[in-house]
């Protein structure tokens, strides 16, 4: 990916000219190297289709027309200004068609609660694999309900260890314990060694000689003992302490990871926007003026096609979200209450309404296994709750754009925050926004910037239409939470 990036900076650089001439003048403004590359590829896609015999046919005078090198400068001054850069992952492409391309770490071996083919954390999943990496100690490796067997015949209940076989020489003895939940007195509650006989580790409960549990040093099997009336069936959750010999590190004894890569495609499609003007009115506008009405005309397409961006991309987050919070099921609505419940200082209630927020930011980051929610997009109610809030709890950002737009429009917290004149006045959604390319819920394409498509007509009229190519792909929906905001 960097390397397309610093590729696409060398080809253009080299080019001379306008190109490398309206990549400067971008590039004094840009800071990220993702913004440069972006531009770098635009310009370069650009002087493929100048050079293109359909390009040829439209390039006619610099007095009439959309003449393509005026746009240049133009379409490469606004994109990196595209406001939802910092929401989404916006990338350029080459091509019509681009492929995403994600590593996934997948478990190997059937051990511990996982089994073979199951997603282990990933940039696409969530962590699954609760058996620990091999360092020799294992503390609280966590067994449920679904990974204990009860054996009616044998009346014993049985689990395996992610990792043997265990050592017992030494002070590794110490370090064995089971923590059991269980509605059995005599099984509940911590478990210790109390002797080791042949390959098994015996265990018992409190002061008793009696043995309740055991564990076998080769196969890591864990079974829980029928005795005096103790019900072993009756075990629910085990968190278990243990030492295994390292030096057995092998895919037989522990869970393996193996890496699979997930190809996305992402189609590039073109949209026609229709431009119209007058020979006369734009001879008279630039010589009592001084403005090209090429210029002016060019900047409102630009703009229709960032609303129009912008509208698709926030609408298709918040309908097809899937972010869920604790046991809510997936597309749940989180509300998140404004008002306070008591009478409480201002202070106290932004703390409030930061837990709340932070409740949703961790479910995002369970659901995905990688980071927490960080980003707010909103309606008109939060929005104003923020700007009611005194100097120092929110930090507002000018962004007087001359026309209502979804905008970025302050930081509270470790949130930034986005209006959506759009969206219901109590709506709302959160996402995630990392400094990787990856580290995004939902992924923009540029294939090129917007050029004519029509030869000119010289005539009374100039009419032609302007061309954008785009492609969406909505990649993780569980990266995105909706949210409710209320007042009441």
């Amino acid at each position: 990916m960097l390397k397309r990036v610093t590729d696409s900076i060398t080809a253009v650089s080299g080019m001379g000219g306008k190109p490398a001439q309206y990549y400067g003048i971008a590039e004094a403004d840009l800071t990220r190297i993702e913004d440069k590359g972006n531009v770098a590829v635009l310009l370069n896609n650009m002087k493929r289709i100048e050079d293109a015999d359909e390009g040829q046919a439209f390039i006619t005078t610099n007095n009439y027309g959309p003449y393509v090198q005026e746009f240049w400068p133009i379409v490469t001054a606004w994109y990196p200004e595209f406001p939802l850069k910092d929401l989404i992952c916006v990338q350029s492409m080459d091509r019509p068609l681009a492929y995403l391309f994600f590593s996934r770490l997948l478990v190997g071996t059937n051990k511990a609660d996982s089994v073979a083919g199951e997603v282990v954390e990933t940039a696409t999943g969530k962590r699954t694999l609760r058996g620990r990496y091999p360092t020799g100690e294992i503390f609280g490796e966590a067994l449920v309900a679904a990974d204990l067997e009860f054996v009616l015949a044998d009346l014993q209940t049985i689990a395996i260890l992610a990792y043997f076989p265990l050592v017992i020489s030494g002070d590794a003895l110490d370090k064995y314990l089971l923590t059991v939940t269980s509605t059995d007195a005599r099984l509940s509650g911590v478990l210790t060694v109390l002797n080791v006989t042949g390959d098994w580790i015996n265990f018992r409960k409190g002061t008793s000689t009696t043995i309740v549990a055991k564990i076998d040093t080769q196969t890591g099997q864990l079974v829980f003992l029928e005795d005096t009336g103790a019900v072993a069936a009756s075990v629910t959750a085990v968190a278990v302490n243990y030492v295994w010999n390292i030096e057995s590190a092998i895919e037989t004894n522990i869970p393996s990871i193996t890496e699979d890569v997930e190809k996305i495609s992402m189609e590039a499609i073109p949209r026609a926007l229709g431009i119209k003007w007058s020979i006369f009115s734009e001879y008279v506008k630039k010589k009592q003026f001084g403005q090209d009405i090429r210029v002016d005309t060019t900047r409102r397409v630009l703009e229709i096609v960032f609303q129009y961006q912008c509208r698709y991309i926030l609408d298709q987050m918040y309908d097809y979200a899937q972010g869920f919070v604790g046991t809510d099921d997936p597309g749940d609505v989180y509300t998140v209450s404004l008002a306070p419940s008591t009478a409480v200082t201002i202070e106290t209630r932004v703390q409030q309404v930061l837990q709340l927020l932070n409740t949703a930011g961790n479910a995002i980051e369970q659901n995905t296994g990688r980071m927490q929610g960080n980003r707010i997009v909103c309606g008109q109610i939060f929005k104003s709750w923020l700007e009611s809030l005194p100097e120092g709890m929110y930090k507002k950002i000018n962004t007087d754009q001359g026309y209502n737009s979804p905008r970025k429009i302050g930081t509270i917290g470790n949130y930034e925050v986005y209006y959506d004149p759009q969206r219901a006045i109590g709506e709302g959604f959160m996402t995630y926004r990392g400094t990787e390319w990856y580290d995004a819920a939902y992924y923009l394409g540029e294939f090129m910037p917007i050029v004519p498509t029509d030869a000119i007509a010289l005539g009374v009229t100039v009419r032609s239409s302007m061309v954008s190519m785009e492609a969406y792909k909505f990649h993780k929906k569980v990266g995105v939470q909706k949210l409710l905001f209320t007042l009441s």
